[in-house]
């Protein structure tokens, strides 16, 4: 297994067992890097974490409403930001990729899928 590091503390991250999984976080007091476990989390801080669910909450109504495939939304995504399927997980992005992946998902929504719009709106 590869060890995780605080980027900004250079410290192993502390796992931590939770009810969605390992949650790995920096030891010291304060610091809001966290990510978890796999191959498709990096190490994040608290408003690019944020951002990374915002990103998630949009892109995955497409794929969860059936409008698309999400190995197709997925690659549509790694398209768009031109980057390779294999290193499209939001989980990796950085706040700003996070945030282009909320604004490609909401034009998405809108110029194409408008049947789904509702469940954003919400």
């Amino acid at each position: 297994m590869t060890i995780k590091l605080c980027p900004i503390h250079k410290r192993n991250l502390v796992p931590i067992k939770t009810e969605f999984g390992i949650r790995y976080c920096c030891p010291m007091y304060g610091c809001t890097i966290a990510c978890w476990s796999g191959k498709t989390s990096t190490p994040a801080d608290y408003e690019t974490r944020q951002e990374r669910i915002k990103a998630h909450d949009l892109f995955d109504i497409i794929w969860k409403s059936g409008k698309l495939k999400r190995t197709t939304a997925y690659r549509m995504l790694a398209m768009y930001l031109d980057t390779k399927s294999e290193d499209t997980h939001i989980g990796m992005f950085d706040k700003e990729t996070a945030i282009k992946t909320q604004e490609y998902a909401k034009d998405l929504i809108q110029n194409q899928f408008p049947d789904i719009r509702k469940k954003v709106e919400r």
